[in-house]
């Protein structure tokens, strides 16, 4: 089989062919379909998580292919069921966060293809209890970003308790931000999309938002108090920066839930935490519990993210274009 590997930071990923892996009790071998390309996996060919990452590595955590093997003992998932794997490959599931549906903050969980092999290849092999089912009304190529830009952004919503008739601002119209938008809007929400480019505008109106504001000609939080101030800011940008303005934007009991990984720190008035009763919090991914969730969810209520597929073997061209903030909204990768 192909694979795409990243062998060494700051290098192009190498096309390989491998042995087809074998899989074990508990295990499913997966014919990857579709493949997304994460902004993290620039981290991982570019170095910047080298302390993390386990090298050489097949990159790939927005896996959307068909079951073709399964293993003694998986009962879950059956020959020929359409399934994916996302950022968490699995965790110790005894765990107090395991127990409770919150793999993610496992201290012992793998990651896909950062300390396991990923999906850039034409097959992979999974653990039974971690491959997740894909609704049948969803296809192949738009449920792979739903493994991770998806569960990120409905998890942290879900996190925020966002409730109908509340102002939620995504911050952020990209990968992530698209999705919240979508999201917040089925849950009956009032969509307030704030992006520094004038031409997210169209799409943010296209796919349910009923505000837009551009942060490069105005003053975000200036603008969503003339709205009535947010319940809940969702921010999915990577620039302190950008996010600090938007405090002041907060209505009285307001959350505010950070998903893109800036490294700054926040800076916030312990008075504004005491008077306004404000939350700050942070969120990342989700466990299976969500990952359901968020499937089933993009399937009843007709969400899909906005994807541009490109062949798998234009995989380094792709990477560049992500790094060079070219793709418009999400890539794919389709892998036959």
């Amino acid at each position: 089989m192909k694979v795409a590997v990243c062998k060494e930071p700051k290098k192009p990923l190498v096309f390989e062919e491998w042995e087809v892996p074998d899989i074990g009790d508990g295990e499913v071998l997966i014919k990857v379909h579709y493949c997304g390309v994460c902004h993290s996996d620039v981290h991982i060919a570019d170095g910047d998580w080298a302390d993390w990452v386990t090298y050489p590595t097949v990159p790939g955590h927005e896996v959307a292919g068909v079951a073709v093997k399964v293993g003694k003992n998986v009962t879950w998932i059956k020959e020929g069921d359409k399934v994916g794997m996302p950022w968490i490959y699995s965790s110790c599931e005894v765990c107090d966060y395991c127990v409770e549906g919150d793999e993610p903050l496992c201290p012992n969980h793998e990651i896909t293809g950062i300390t396991k092999q990923g999906g850039y290849a034409e097959y992979m092999k999974a653990p039974g209890r971690f491959v997740t089912k894909i609704p049948d009304d969803l296809d192949l190529a738009h449920s792979a970003p739903l493994f991770c830009a998806g569960v990120t952004v409905y998890s942290a919503l879900k996190h925020l308790n966002v409730k109908p008739g509340e102002t939620v601002v995504v911050h952020g119209i990209g990968g992530l931000g698209h999705l919240a938008v979508q999201y917040a809007k089925a849950m009956g929400a009032r969509v307030v999309a704030v992006s520094h480019s004038s031409e997210k505008e169209e799409i943010s109106r296209q796919i349910g938002a009923d505000h837009f504001i551009d942060s490069s000609k105005t003053d975000p939080a200036e603008e969503i108090k003339k709205l009535g101030g947010a319940d809940v800011i969702l921010t999915t940008v990577f620039r302190t920066e950008a996010i600090q303005p938007l405090l002041d934007g907060l209505a009285p009991r307001g959350r505010l839930s950070v998903v893109g990984a800036a490294q700054e720190p926040l800076h916030v008035a312990p008075f504004d935490l005491i008077t306004k009763r404000i939350i700050l919090t942070g969120s990342a991914v989700g466990g299976r519990k969500l990952l359901r969730e968020t499937l089933q969810f993009s399937a009843d209520f007709g969400i899909k993210p906005m994807i541009e597929v490109h062949p798998f073997e234009k995989v380094n061209e792709v990477l560049d274009r992500v790094r060079s903030g070219k793709v418009k909204i999400r890539a794919v990768l389709k892998m036959t």
